[in-house]
Order: C-alpha cells, then sequence, then structure tokens
C-alpha cells in the first residue's frame, strides 16, 4: 500500500478510538463514584440524633435530686420519720449505680451509632472496657434488662474489636434494638413514676410542714417569711417535676426514633427517613434545654 494511502486510512479510521475510550473512561470514572458514595455516605441526621442522644443520657441531674431526696426530706418529716428517711438514703445509694448504668450503656451506644454515621472507627477503648466490665457484672431490674445488659456488652465489645464502619451501621441498628428498648423502657418508667412519686411525697411533707409552723406562729412578720420560703421551696419542685416530665417525653421520643431507624434499616439512606430524624433532633434539642432549664 503507497504511504499516502496508509495515511488516508488512519485519518479516516483513526477518530472512533478516542470516542470509545473517552466512552469507556466515563463508565469506569461513574462506577468509581458510585461505589465512592455508597462506601460513606452522608448521614448527618443520625450523627446528630446520636450526638443528642448521648448529650441527653450524659445528663443525671434527675438522678442526683432522687437520690439526696430522703436527705432534704428530713428538714420537713418529723423525728419519728428520720429512721425510715435514714434507710431510704441507704437504699439510695445502693440504686444509685444502677441508675447511672442506665445513662452510661444509652451514652456509649449511641456515641457508638454516631461514630459509625460518620464512618469513624470506635476508639474510647479504655472507657467502654470500663462500661462493658459492669454490664457484665450489674444487674438489672428485672431478668429481660439483665439480659438487655449482657447484650450491649457483647454488642459494643464486637464492634471496637472488629473495627466495624458505617458499612456496619445496619447491623448494629438490628442487634441493638431490643436491647436499647429494653433499657430505655426501664428508665424512662423509673423517671416519670419513681422519680415523680417521690417528688409528690416531698411535696406533701413540705406542704404540711410549712402549714404547720404558720398555725403556730403568732407573729404576722414571722408567717410572712414562712410563706415566703414555703413558696421558694415549692417552685423548686415545681421546676423538678417539669424536669421530669420533659425528660421522660424525651427518653420515649429517643426510644421512638431509634425503633423507626430500625423498621428503616434495610434503607438508612432514605431521604424520608433522615428528614423524620432531623425533625426529631430538632424535637430533642428543645427537651434538652427545658430539662436544663426546669431542673
Amino acid at each position: 500500500m503507497p504511504v499516502y494511502a496508509h495515511l488516508t486510512f488512519r485519518i479516516h479510521h483513526t477518530p472512533a478510538y478516542p470516542s470509545l475510550l473517552a466512552r469507556w473512561t466515563t463508565f469506569v470514572l461513574i462506577g468509581f463514584l458510585l461505589l465512592t458514595a455508597q462506601g460513606c455516605t452522608d448521614l448527618k441526621a443520625i450523627q446528630d440524633f446520636a450526638a443528642l442522644s448521648a448529650d441527653s443520657a450524659e445528663y443525671t441531674t434527675l438522678v442526683n435530686d432522687y437520690i439526696e431526696s430522703p436527705q432534704r426530706q428530713k428538714r420537713y418529716q418529723p423525728e419519728s420519720r428520720h429512721t425510715k428517711l435514714e434507710q431510704m438514703v441507704q437504699e439510695r445509694a445502693d440504686q444509685k449505680s444502677t441508675l447511672l448504668i442506665r445513662h452510661a450503656v444509652i451514652e456509649q451506644y449511641m456515641a457508638t451509632l454516631g461514630a459509625l454515621a460518620a464512618d469513624e472507627v470506635v476508639d474510647n477503648t479504655a472507657e467502654l472496657s470500663k462500661l462493658t466490665t459492669a454490664l457484665t457484672k450489674q444487674a438489672g431490674a428485672n431478668p429481660k434488662e439483665t439480659e438487655a445488659f449482657g447484650k450491649m456488652a457483647g454488642i459494643l465489645t464486637k464492634v471496637a474489636s472488629d473495627r466495624w464502619r458505617q458499612r456496619e451501621l445496619r447491623d448494629l441498628i438490628e442487634q441493638s434494638n431490643e436491647p436499647v428498648q429494653q433499657i430505655l423502657g426501664n428508665l424512662r418508667q423509673i423517671v416519670a413514676e419513681g422519680f415523680m412519686e417521690d417528688l409528690e411525697t416531698e411535696q406533701a411533707a413540705l406542704r404540711n410542714y410549712y402549714t404547720t409552723l404558720t398555725m403556730e406562729s403568732t407573729d404576722p412578720a414571722g408567717k410572712a417569711a414562712l410563706l415566703e420560703w414555703q413558696e421558694y421551696r415549692s417552685s423548686q419542685i415545681g421546676g423538678r417535676r417539669e424536669a421530669i416530665r420533659n425528660y421522660a417525653t424525651l427518653l420515649q421520643t429517643i426510644a421512638t426514633e431509634h425503633q423507626q431507624l430500625y423498621d428503616q434499616r434495610q434503607d438508612l439512606t432514605s431521604p424520608n427517613l433522615l428528614k423524620q430524624v432531623g425533625k426529631t433532633v430538632k424535637d430533642l434539642k428543645k427537651l434538652l434545654s427545658l430539662v436544663k432549664q426546669a431542673s
């Protein structure tokens, strides 16, 4: 073939090759980008939910108020009740570790949930080791809660030791939902019923105490001072009552949202799900703020 004919052949036929190569390169690039996007999805709404839930669990002021209630009641109860109140003080001291461990396990779990949602490795080994050791030794309020403690100890240990990442987020939610619901449910019941009942007892004792003092006083200025102190102490109790109600609602909100994550765990990137999680985050922020303001 003459040289000019060879050149003519190349001129007429080579342009197709760059076009095919460009297409192939584009397909490979798109595939790479899709794989990259699937490998680390933006789950900021779930990260925010986990962070706020952890902050909420970290708030233990109401536990301290409950533990100290029998001691406070000594101001208002007659001496004949002091022996019983001293017994209650000891009982509350014994209850404290069980109450606080519920907070601790939810806080640690939510920190783990947030880390995986951000595609990070859980690296708080020292704290996790202490908590899992405590959970394996701690008995709950009932056999189901004791079992829940054991499950959470195993799950959190596995997440850290196997260096789970975002791809295991669904597995974490799936395995943890049952024990998380059990622990949150028990904690909410204690707050809504136990804490509130204790507060009503303190309110009744305070009212009887100041009513008796006021009736016995013959000094108008003294009566006015007593009334002022009664109103002040009552307002403190009223603030704790409001904090307890809001905190019980907050715990229920966390439980409900986690259940929703569990129910939709097959598609955690769903825009509708993430939108709902974002709304829950706003609700939790408001509730936690109200709790802190009132208590």
